[in-house]
């Protein structure tokens, strides 16, 4: 075979595995119960009333989520704690509660409007949509990683590190997830690469900044990246950088007072204590000995997942060989996922995606650097 038809082959036996990837996510979701939010604050886009929006959501439920993943999200499946299923069952009968909770969902406003947009002008179904995007998401991060280490190795090498990280289950877990959490990622993903590996400042920092939209915990890895880029890189002005941030943190400000969001007293209450089953009525009581009980569970938790092998991928990758990408991607992602950690002490793994593919990149360049600069001319 041609040496140059070798790489490009590779690239769609590895294109063509992905798809098969995103495909299995597509016709498996999880259906989560947050999709019921995002689906409704989708439907309360187009200007309808709460006993609409509430019919219109539960109508998608039971035209498109089989018969068990149903049944928990209607409340008909009672194991777990009590608070969880008798709210789940108190929103589908309720459209008052129901309404309650859009606000806890509205702060996503990227997510709700494509929902809205795949729904209303392209005529797919509200929960098919909520898959589409993450699915999609899914498929563009692997192809971004691909890219991303193709700079530094072979195609085969390049195939296979992509691939074995894309399989992974916190990053395929992205894919089934009906919430932003894989959009959010592949954002971010996608602003690092245009800021540390090709110096794309502009496109980089304005992706980076438009994240805030699709996750508002995208805040921390927009301060961290505007600070790594004027105190350690000098790719920005002291001055610039500043105003950046407050643009950021301004974006969350903005989107948690016009979303009607609760705050964090009634985030905590019901990540980490109840789920209650009217939030714009809760009046929370969360205090210190709340938080540390909910530090030590997610500790635990944290540990018993992918989180130490990660940790362990990342700094291997450090150790190997330093340069200024990895140096910055492993600072910022580091930064991102201890102050995320302290300020929403969770196990779940959906929040550490970018952390995840960024300690998998880092050491994949780590490894490659030296054929990548003889194999591959980079642009």
């Amino acid at each position: 075979m041609p040496t140059t038809l070798r790489p490009r082959l590779i690239a769609v036996v590895y294109l063509l595995l992905l798809t098969v990837l995103s495909g299995r996510a597509f016709f498996y979701p999880s259906y989560d119960m947050d999709m019921l939010g995002y689906i409704g604050n989708a439907v309360a886009i187009s200007g309808a009333g709460v006993s609409q929006i509430h019919d219109t959501t539960y109508q998608a439920l039971a035209a498109e989520v089989p018969p068990d993943p149903r049944g928990h999200l209607l409340g008909q499946d009672t194991s777990g704690p009590p608070s969880q299923w008798q709210s789940r069952r108190d929103r589908a009968g309720n459209a008052g509660h129901f309404a309650e909770y859009l606000p806890c969902f509205a702060i996503r406003p990227v997510f709700n409007e494509l929902v809205y947009l795949l729904h209303y002008k392209l005529c797919v179904g509200l929960v098919r949509a909520t898959t589409i995007i993450s699915v999609a998401s899914f498929w563009i991060m692997g192809t971004l990683v691909f890219i991303w280490i193709r700079r530094y190795a072979g195609a085969g090498r390049a195939a296979a590190g992509s691939l074995l990280l894309m399989l992974s289950p916190p990053i395929l877990e992205l894919a089934r997830f009906n919430s932003p959490d894989a959009l959010a990622c592949l954002t971010s993903l996608a602003a690092l690469y245009l800021v540390f590996e090709r110096e794309r400042m502009f496109w980089g920092l304005t992706l980076l900044l438009a994240s805030v939209y699709v996750r508002t915990d995208n805040v921390l890895l927009a301060v961290a990246v505007l600070a790594y880029c004027a105190i350690v890189t000098n790719q920005l002005e002291k001055s610039k950088a500043a105003v950046l941030m407050a643009v950021a943190v301004l974006s969350v400000l903005l989107i948690n007072h016009f979303s009607g969001d609760y705050g964090l007293r009634v985030l905590y209450y019901r990540s980490f204590i109840a789920i209650p089953l009217a939030p714009g009525e809760l009046v929370p009581n969360f205090g210190a000995a709340d938080y540390l009980r909910a530090f030590r569970t997610a500790v635990s938790q944290t540990m018993a997942g992918s989180m130490p092998l990660f940790v362990f991928i990342g700094v291997a990758g450090i150790c190997t060989r330093r340069d200024r990408t990895t140096q910055a991607i492993a600072a910022v992602t580091a930064f991102y996922l201890v102050s995320h950690f302290l300020l929403f002490p969770s196990g779940q793994e959906r929040f550490w995606g970018v952390f995840y593919i960024g300690c998998a990149v880092v050491l994949m360049i780590a490894a490659w650097q030296r054929e990548g600069a003889t194999a591959i001319a980079r642009s």
